[in-house]
Order: C-alpha cells, then structure tokens, then sequence
C-alpha cells in the first residue's frame, strides 16, 4: 500500500497525489527541496541572462518557470500559448505541484539537464475500473434509472472530495498503469475505520464496477484530461519523466525494443519493494515473466494511442525446465511451470495450460508498475539487448523447493477454494494466487501438514482460503464428539498480529456455514482462564501461545476437537515462546493420536519467514510426511543443510583468502562457483587459481559467445579427485543455469539477499531433504559449502551475516562477534539525532537493536530536562500531574500543576477572554508547517502547533491540517478554517504537555505492546484526574514515575487515603508483570552520559 498526499481533485477518475512514507519508492522530501533551493539559487542569480530563456516556445514543451503564488521557480510543461500585445502569455501545468497557472513569456526558462534528473512528484491517479454513473430520466415511459454516463456527476464528486477531505489518512493499491495515469483502489481512514473509496462511491450508486477487459475498452475511447508528452514514446511509463530525458533516449528505446527501460528498472533498489506488496520481489518478477509476448516495437507511436501491451523478458534465452528431482525434494525454476508437468504434457493439454497462463497473465500489471518505479532516466549508451537482457533476468527465475510434489494452482478459478469464498476473494479484487500461495494452497486444502517458508511468510492469505475451504466441508468431522470445542486455532507471537487475522476471518468468512471465530487473549489470573466460556458453534479461535496454554491447562477438554493448530510467524513462536509452543503441539499430538479420531483430519500449518533448527525440529517430531514449501533460496540453502563458512581478511588480502579456501587435492569430484562483481575481478581470479594448477573456467558478459563451450566443459562428469572452478559475475547466473555445483565462493560480496541466494541456489541439485540429513555415509563427504570473504568495504553487512551464520548454526570466528559489535556501535553514533528508543523509554530494554532505527543512548543536546515554565522539568522530588491524553497504559501525557500557581489555567482563562471578541477570531490565510495557532473546538480554545499541511485545491472544499495540541498532548487533524490567528503574548509560555511513563511494569508474555483492555482500563480511571507522583528521572520532555497514586482527602479527619496506585492497577488486570530492572537500567542510561550530576540519585521504589 502506498501513503499518498492528495494534491488536487478534478473528479474520481482524475486526481492527483504525492506518495508518501519512507519506503524506497515514496518520494524523498529532501530531495525536492533541494532541488527547489538549487533551481531558485541558480534561476535567481541568471535572470538577466537571456541565453537561458527558450528560443521557441511550444505545445508540451518542458521548461522552468517563475510562479508568483509560491515564489518560486518550478518544473513545468506548456499546455498553450496566447500572444498579446508586449508579450506572450502561456499556461503551464506545474509537474510537482499538479497546478495550472498562466505564465509570462518573460518567466519562462530553459529546463536545465541537472534539474529534471528527479521524477515529477505529482502523479496522476484515477479509481481502478470504477466508472460513473447518472439518474436518466425517460418522460415518455414516465420511468427513472441509474446507467452509465461518460463524466463523473458533481454529487459524486463533491462526496469524493469530502471523504478524502475527512480522511486522516489516504492510502492506494495500484492495480495498472494506463499512460501517464496509476489506476488504484483507495483507502480512506476516517476515524480510525478504513474505507476503500471504490467500493463506498459504487454502494451509494455515484459509480459502477467493470471487468479490467472492459476497463481498457472503455479507456481507450476516453480523451486524457492531460497528456504530458511532446515526442513519440515507446513506454507509456515514460510520461512521468522529464521531455529532456524521453527524448534524448527514444532512439535507444526503440533500437532495444523497450528492453533497456524494464532492465534498469529491475536493477534499481527502488524495485526490492513493490507498493507495499508482501510478497518478495522475485516473486513478483516471477510473475511479470508471464506477460503476453507482445513486442514493443509494435506499439503506436503516439503515446496517447497506446493500451496496455506487455513486455517479453524471456525473449532471446532458452529457460531449462529439467529441473532436478533427486531425493524427496523438486526444485522449479519456475514456480508457474513445474518440471513434471512441462516434461510430460500431453499434447491436448498444451491449449488448456496456455489459457489458464493468459488468464493469469491478464491480471499482472507487474511489468508497468516496475517502470513506473525506475528513479532513473534512460540511458542511450548502445548497450546490446543480449548484454541488457542478462541484467534483467538476474535474480527473476524465482525457486521453489519442495518436499513432496505439488501440482499449484495458477488461478483463482483452478484453486481448492469454496465457490463462495473465491466470490468473496474476486469481490475484494484478489488479484490470484502468488507464487508461494500456488503451491501451499492445494496441499492445505487436502488437510495434509504444511511447512511454508517465503519471503512473504508473514501474509496470512498463505494458509487463510484453504484452511476456510476444508472447515466448510462438514462431513469431515462427524466421527469427531459432539461437544462445544474449537475445530481450528491460529496461534500467533502476539495479540495484535492475533486481532488481524480474526478481522480478516470475518471478512472472509461468509459462507452457508459460519465459523464464529474468537479473538482470545487470556491474562495471568487463573479465574480468567478457569471461566473462560467460548460460544456456542465456534469453530476457530485466534490467540497467542501464553493464552492458549492457559486455557489448555484448566479446560483441556475444549480441545478434543481440535483438527487443525496452525503456526503463524513460526520462527517467531519458537524463538519467543518455544516452551509454550512445544506444550502445545505436544498436547495436540496426544489428543489426534487417539483411535476415536483416525478419520478426522490432523493437521499442523507452519508459515514464516525464516528456517530455523526448531522449524526442523518440528518437522520431524511432529508432522507427517510434510509438504515442505520454500521460497526463499537462501532459506532453501539453510533447509538443504549448506555448510556455511565465512572468512574475515582485509580487501588487499582476498586472493590469498580464496586460495586457502579452495581444496586443491578434494576426495571425490568437486565444482566450485566463484563469485566476481567485475570483469577485471573475473580474470584476476582465474589467473590465481590456474596459477595454482586448477582448471578453471571464466563467465562474464563480454565471454557471451563462449557460454555454449563453457557449460560443455562444466557439464562434463569428473573423475574422484577432480576440481573444476568457475568464476563468473553476477549477470550470468541466469544463463549458465548452473544447478550441480558443490562450493560457492562469494568472492565479491552479495549487492542483496536475492543475489546472495541466487549463488546459493546454483547448489541447489546437491540440497538434502530431511529424510536424507540423516544418512552421514551418503552424503556427509558432499556436503556443500558456501565461502562468503568478509572485508572492511563491507563492514556495513556484517550484522546481517551474523544473524544468518547463527541461524545456519555455523562456526563463527570471534572476530566477527568483535566486527558486528564495532559496527553496531557505529551505527548507534549514527543515530545521535533520532529519538529516544521507546521502549527502551517504556520499559528499559530494546528487543533488538540491531535493527531499531532509533537511539539507545542518552544524548545531552536532546534530553536536557525541557522548561515548561521558568524552571526545568523536575528530575526528582514529588509532583502532582493530570494526565490529559492516554497513549498506552504505562505512557500518557499531561501537564504538571505547580502548587503556588496553574500556569495553564491562566492561559486557559487568557484565551478564552481574548477570543471571546469576535473581532479576534482573525482566520489563518496561509498555514506553515511548525506554525503556531489558535484552534476553537466546540466552546474552548487551544494552542496548536501544525505538524503538516495537506496542499488540496478543492472547489468549495476545506483544506485539513494534522496539528499537535501543544498543552494536552494529542494531535488530531482540523480544517484549516478553524485555526485563529494567536498573538505573540500567547507564544512565550512554554508547551504544557510533558510525557509521562510508569515505571516497573511490562506487558505480560515478552509482549512488546500493551493490550488494548489495559490501555481502555487505565484511561477510564486516571484520565483527567489530579495525581500524585514520585519522578525517578526526566530527560527531554518525558518524566519517568514511580509511584503514581490518586489520593483522596478526608477534611473532616485531616487526613487522606490512597484510592489508587496505578502500577498496581495494570498488575491487577493480568496482563502486566513486574519489571525490577527499569529502574536499573534507566540509572545506567543516565550515568553513562555528561549529563549534569542530580542531586538526588535515582532509587528503587515501592
């Protein structure tokens, strides 16, 4: 899902956005100012220059003009030009702003090279095959009907405008690219409830759904409101990107057939994500393989002409489909044709597998979408398509491991799913099964165990349909006790992955037989557990390992029906709660293995991400002959039992590194693949090793012309005793489709992950399923090996090896135990300007800070103890607060009341007296980012900071601003009409909201979130009310407490009770346990810093 900025609304089908967020294809802010800053400096300082103004001006010319509303020079593109008496007077459509304005010819610039090396930031997006309609009215048959219409009714688009314009915030799935427009389903967030816009405007009758078929047909006879492109295109993509660069490299694009374009595109690291998609990008390119083999050298011309027509990326290179089936596991280098069915298809059956692939195909916009990623213009440099197609087939031919053949299913149409479900998954516009979904879904819904490990294993639509599938066939069960008691459980690391799924069980859960799934999490209280009721008829419960031990200990028999245990994230399980989560499966063995249940299903589902020795662990404990799916050839790597060896040298000493590493007198017949990231790297290292008396072999892409004679020589069988070597570059894995090698050597270190098990799966014939690992005679002297040279160029990678060597369960030098944690220290001084780690704030520890991005040190320029008043922040002693709004249940914000006066109060009443005039109220007319306002909400009046500003130009719509309220602490998001104008005297006194967080408690069960029941509970009790607190110590704008008590006065007896301690209220809820080391590490935190030494010490308390 992509965040986006709505810029401008014409109607649904045009609008135009910013993407937002921090992923690798949103639009980088800083980039754009300074590319703002560079073009006003250069612009400003040469507007007397004649030379730089166009010569000509034209239609669609790109160019640089002076807008006067925003003060600025901007990227622009004529739209046309009107001559006056003195001057001419052009309107110019603003790329990054999505503005029209009319521009003086003396304000227009030449549009320099360096200026136009970013993308236009306004992109133009329309709803996905959603199409408007009007009220027809027929007088003579007296009769009135919804149909079609050709433009969108301005109902429609006034309630468009008002939901985006309520949304706090908007996100898009793109599905095409049609031209210069990104068809999307949009997703408004309107108090807290996520609405797709699609299916709101066609439920109250504003618009209509049709099929993509009739979605092009209906385009192509559509005139585009704005055509930006003045050359002629072979990519539609293209439009997005500056004239300057479409033009000088159309030649190039059509020499190459549009090959170059796409093969940038897939190297580039913006594509190793694709719009939010879970799944991995190899599966994704996977899939655009399977495009339709249309040429682009058969499109029009005229871009505006052109449709969707899609790109052979196999065109020219043979794809082996004779893959290895060697023992208990096969291995397809296409996931969408497996080797046993390419090998032995029946002649009639070629037809019916070629419609089933179209119909697959024409759901995959894969293809447009990575164009529409490529950050980088086209390069025209004569690159031959052979050089350019070695590029793009690198890393795509995406590998399947499996033990156990699998014939997948291509299409929603051929999966093992209910009628009534694929209706619900085509209603919600699925786009077909993935990949890893191809094959994990058929053996699900025969009820067999299922080992699924992918990069997209966190995706619970792996085993969701299938498992919804099976539990709707009723007869299945009838042998099972007629007893209330759960069929199926998902077991899920933590409650909130658990509230996802059981939402998306009741999505998908509309059938003839409901299922009535259940959400539970259960505390420490052995009441809880003990009264637990489950209602009647509920077939699935959703819950975390802690939860489910707890209701099994005390109501064991609610389970004697459970068939199928299902574990989500199951690398996550086992490292977390690996003793619970062996309890269970333990208890779920022992209750199917009762001959009562013989013809009843038993069923165990594993999906993750990672393989681990505790995953193999359950395989062979507690699964039956386990369809086993991977994905991920580095994980494949780890599952076949790759011995993994790194080596620690400096960059000067890799060759004398690789020599040792090589064996120059191997027992049996050795092939070793040595990796290079150069063509001068390659023929260094060959020169090496045929110094050292070893044949080798050499493969890059100016050696194209040779490949035949070198797969022959490598192919050929070797005596006991022989050793061939092949160093090769990466761009040659996918054509050498070498499969048999015995030892990889990373000579030059991986760019990515998918290159790394790319090298890795070039062992993949030699990979040993685990009936085979257990036989040391056969295979123990084959092991193979995987030789990765770490250097100080590489010191950046080093923690991500770490982490992989640990989990091959590898011999790891103790010098990159010394490395990692020199690196690791360096990133953290790194982050000297990020925020406090939260939940080293909350809690005193971080669970991993390998990969949090924010900072675990005290740093004195930002944690000095803020003022909120002529006095710093309190760093000990007692306090009295009122905590105003509630983040979680140990984190809140409030204000602290001074005893001899309440500031806030003041302002308050201040505020309030000034703006009771309503000469005062004085309407903001620009809103600035940082800026301070007045805002009126309902009779009171706050002071808010504006975070941002959404830059909408909407007829008669009203412009929304996300603010902080700089006394309560909350943000929310207004309409600008309600910001006030606030006069400086308001301005002086300091924010009033500080942070505040409870010490000495955490959630229950190594939970790193506090469940939404504690933080509901909390808020009702403290919200409001005057506390009294102990502060242990302050840093920035957070006070850290212990104790926080409410206190009640007794006048009459002079004297006064506790009502509450708030610690012990979250303990008492059972889901939070005790936590005596915060303290202790917080003093740690503090003492290790130039702090300013405290007065009184930080101690435990009670």
């Amino acid at each position: 899902m992509l965040e986006i900025l709505v810029l401008k609304i014409e109607d649904p089908g045009c609008f135009w956005v910013i993407i937002k967020g921090s992923g690798n294809f949103s639009d980088n802010e800083v980039d754009y100012q300074k590319l703002n800053s560079a073009m006003n400096d250069f612009y400003d300082s040469m507007c007397q220059d004649i030379e730089i103004k166009p010569l000509i001006l034209e239609e669609g010319q790109v160019c640089v003009v002076y807008c006067q509303e925003l003060k600025c020079w901007c990227r622009a593109i004529i739209k046309s030009i009107v001559s006056s008496a003195d001057h001419y007077l052009a309107e110019c459509f603003l790329v990054d702003f999505a503005k029209f304005i009319p521009v003086k010819s003396k304000n227009i610039r030449v549009a320099v090279d360096s200026f136009m090396k970013l993308p236009y930031r306004a992109k133009k997006f329309r709803l996905y095959c959603t199409k408007p309609v009007t009220l027809h009215i027929d007088f003579c048959e007296d009769s009135a009907q919804i149909v079609p219409a050709k433009k969108w009714d301005s109902a429609a688009v006034q309630y468009f405008q008002s939901v985006l314009r309520a949304a706090t915030q908007v996100e898009a799935k793109l599905c095409a690219v049609e031209e210069d427009t990104f068809e999307v389903y949009l997703y408004a967030t309107i108090k807290n409830e996520k609405v797709c816009v699609n299916d709101d405007l066609v439920a109250k009758n504003f618009a209509y759904y049709v099929s993509p078929i009739q979605n092009k047909k209906h385009d192509s006879l559509e005139k585009p409101r704005l055509s930006i492109k003045s050359t002629s295109l072979s990519n539609p993509a293209l439009t997005l990107w500056p004239m300057l660069w479409q033009g000088k490299d159309s030649q190039a694009m059509k020499n190459s057939h549009g090959v170059n374009f796409l093969s940038q595109s897939l190297q580039h690291p913006c594509c190793k994500d694709v719009a939010g998609d879970p799944r991995p990008t190899s599966v994704i390119l996977d899939q655009a393989m399977q495009c339709d083999r249309d040429p682009l050298r058969h499109l029009p011309k005229r871009t505006c002409e052109a449709k969707h027509h899609s790109i052979s990326l196999r065109e020219g290179v043979e794809s082996s489909v004779d893959w290895p089936t060697k023992r208990g596991i096969t291995i397809y280098a296409d996931p969408d044709i497996p080797a046993t069915s390419a090998l032995s298809q029946k002649p009639n059956e070629k037809p019916q597998r070629l419609a089933e692939k179209k119909d697959y195909d024409e759901k995959n916009g894969c293809v447009k979408l990575l164009q529409f990623l490529n950050p980088d213009p086209l390069r025209a440099d004569g690159t031959s398509d052979l050089q350019q197609l070695q590029k793009l087939t690198l890393g795509t031919q995406h590998p399947v491991v499996l033990q156990n053949k699998i014939e997948p299913c291509l299409t929603i149409d051929k999966s093992p799913l209910t009628s009534d479900l694929k209706k619900v998954l085509q209603r919600k516009k699925f786009p077909g099964p993935s990949p890893t979904e191809s094959y994990s879904w058929p053996p699900i819904a025969r009820g067999c165990d299922v080992v699924v490990i992918s990069h997209s294993g966190n995706d619970p639509l792996l085993y969701l349909p299938p498992l919804l599938t099976i539990l709707q066939m009723g007869g299945c069960y009838k042998s099972l006790p007629s007893r209330n008691g759960p069929l199926a459980v998902v077991v899920c690391p933590r409650w909130r992955k658990a509230q996802f799924i059981f939402e998306l069980l009741g999505d998908y859960n509309m059938s003839s037989r409901p299922l009535h799934p259940v959400l539970l999490t259960i505390g420490l209280h052995k009441d809880e557990a003990k009264n637990m009721r489950l209602p009647r008829g509920c077939d699935v419960i959703v819950t975390t390992p802690h939860s489910l031990l707890r209701l099994l200990t005390y109501q064991s028999l609610l389970f004697l029906r459970l068939c199928h245990l299902v574990l989500d994230e199951v690398e996550v399980l086992f490292s977390e709660a690996n003793e619970q989560t062996f309890a269970i499966l333990d208890n779920f063995k022992k209750n199917v293995e009762v001959d009562e249940r013989e013809s009843a299903p038993h069923q165990v589902i594993a999906v993750g991400v990672h393989w681990s020795r505790h995953v193999e662990h359950l395989v062979q404990e507690f699964l039956n002959d386990p369809y086993i799916v991977i994905t991920a050839p580095e994980e494949a790597a780890l599952y076949g039992s790759v011995q993994q060896v790194v080596h620690l040298c400096l960059e000067c000493e890799k060759t004398s590194t690789l020599l040792q590493v090589l064996d120059f007198m191997p027992s049996q017949a050795q092939k070793t693949l040595i990796f290079t990231c150069s063509i001068a790297e390659t023929e260094i290292v060959c020169k090496v090793v045929e110094s050292n008396s070893i044949f080798c072999l050499k493969m890059h892409k100016e050696l194209i012309f040779n490949l035949k004679s070198v797969l022959e020589q490598w192919k050929k069988k070797l005596s006991s005793g022989s050793h061939i070597v092949l160093a090769s570059t990466d761009d040659c894995i996918p054509l050498l489709d070498i499969t048999d090698a015995t030892c990889v050597v990373h000579f030059s270190f991986p760019s990515s992950p998918k290159v790394f098990g790319g090298r890795l799966y070039c062992m993949s014939d030699h990979f040993q399923s685990l009936t085979q690992q257990g036989s040391p005679v056969e295979y123990g002297d084959r092991k193979t090996k995987s030789v990765l040279l770490l250097t100080e160029r590489n010191a950046s990678h080093a923690v991500g090896v770490l982490r992989y060597l640990e989990r091959a369960d590898a011999k790891i030098p103790s010098e990159l135990y010394e490395f990692s944690a020199g690196v690791l220290e360096a990133k953290e001084d790194k982050k000297a300007r990020r925020p406090l780690c939260r939940h080293l704030k909350a809690f005193g520890f971080c669970k991993d800070k390998r990969i949090c991005p924010d900072r675990h040190h005290v740093n004195p320029e930002l944690d000095m103890p803020r003022k909120v008043s002529d006095q710093a922040l309190p760093t000990y002693g007692y306090i009295q607060i009122i905590p105003s709004y509630i983040s979680n249940a140990t984190n809140y914000f409030g204000r602290i009341i001074e005893k001899h006066v309440d500031l806030y109060a003041t302002l308050k009443a201040e505020l309030n007296e000034y703006f009771k005039d309503s000469g005062n109220k004085v309407a903001v007319e620009k809103v600035e980012n940082l800026g301070l306002y007045g805002l009126e909400e309902k009779t009171l009046f706050h002071r808010v900071q504006v975070l941002e500003t959404s830059q909408k130009e909407e007829a008669g719509g009203l412009e929304s601003v996300l603010v902080t309220f700089l006394d309560e602490g909350r943000t929310g998001l207004v309409t600008k009409d309600q910001l006030l104008l606030l006069p400086e005297t308001f301005h002086t006194l300091p924010p009033q909201a500080v942070e505040f967080i409870v010490c000495r408690v955490k959630p229950a069960d190594s939970e790193m979130e506090w469940n939404p029941k504690v933080t509901r509970y909390i808020h009702h009790k403290i919200v409001g009310k005057l506390h009294d607190a102990k502060v242990v110590l302050a840093l920035g704008n957070t006070v850290w407490i212990d104790p926080m008590v409410h206190v009640t006065k007794l006048p009459n007896l002079k004297t006064s009770i506790i009502d509450y301690n708030v610690r012990a209220e979250i303990l008492s809820t059972g889901m939070g346990v005790d936590n005596p080391e915060h303290v202790q590490q917080l003093t740690t935190l503090y003492k290790g810093t130039d702090m300013p030494a405290r007065d009184v010490g930080l101690g435990q308390t009670t």
